[in-house]
């Protein structure tokens, strides 16, 4: 018989290996662990962070609870709780034979070391489905840091994002790593010695600031009120601003 994740040929009658069993025993694990910052951060208007307690995020969404989490906990408990009938050799869906008062980290620990984990039927489904659901519990507490586009790689063309803090990027096609603040510098190069692109005040206040070199859109505007700087119905164009950038007018 084969593992129904891996695929590894098992003995005994098992529907997942050995590794598998455990991988599927330490999530639910891992998961009970996160049951408690879950229910922390329904607060709406003090998210304490995820996983970092000492992290404080103020929010403000348009409801008291923060109901993504709220709807996660549900299905979380859920799972759980038909993944245990399951185990025990109760219908899934009759919940009326399932005598467990325990909470719902109770039955994600004993669920992970109940003897028949890896050897009831759907043992490989509920491990994707759990597997599935940790990802989002992950996501939750720890949101991905936002990332946006910075400019080209210099090999092969593709479209680099970095977040906030990076220093360094790795180009997703060829591999190849570059330096965040170049890799700004070469876009608004690109940008600036094009005579054909143009763009607003701010976004061309942004393009500089993003690239090291701080412009204030106030200061482009009063450019283009002295006539330093032209203006078309287009937008303003990027190369009179960086004429006016190398001339050394940022403080005048």
């Amino acid at each position: 018989m084969n593992c129904q994740n891996c695929k590894t040929i098992t003995e005994g009658g098992y529907s997942l290996c050995t590794a598998c069993e455990l991988r599927f025993a330490g999530t639910l694990l891992r998961l009970a662990r996160d049951v408690t910052p879950l229910h922390d951060s329904l607060d709406a208007t003090l998210h304490p962070g995820g996983h970092s307690p000492t992290r404080i995020q103020t929010a403000t969404p348009p409801t008291p609870i923060r109901l993504d989490v709220l709807d996660l906990i549900d299905m979380l408990d859920a799972t759980a709780r038909e993944l245990w009938r399951c185990l025990d050799g109760i219908d899934a869906l009759d919940w009326r034979k399932d005598k467990r008062n325990e909470d719902l980290k109770a039955t994600l620990i004993a669920c992970a070391g109940h003897p028949r984990l890896a050897t009831f039927a759907d043992a490989g489904f509920y491990m994707h489905v759990v597997d599935g659901i940790a990802r989002k519990v992950d996501a939750a507490l720890d949101p991905p840091e936002q990332r946006r586009e910075i400019g080209t790689c210099e090999l092969c063309n593709t479209m680099l994002t970095a977040g906030q803090n990076d220093q360094w990027v790795i180009c997703p096609l060829c591999g190849r790593e570059q330096r965040a603040q170049t890799v700004k510098l070469r876009r608004l190069k690109t940008l600036c010695w094009d005579d054909s692109r143009r763009g607003s005040a701010a976004d061309i206040a942004k393009a500089f600031t993003d690239a090291g070199i701080t412009l204030k859109a106030s200061r482009v505007r009063k450019w283009v009120e002295r006539g330093q700087v032209s203006r078309t119905p287009q937008g303003i164009p990027y190369s009179d601003v960086y004429r006016q950038v190398i001339a050394g007018q940022l403080d005048k």
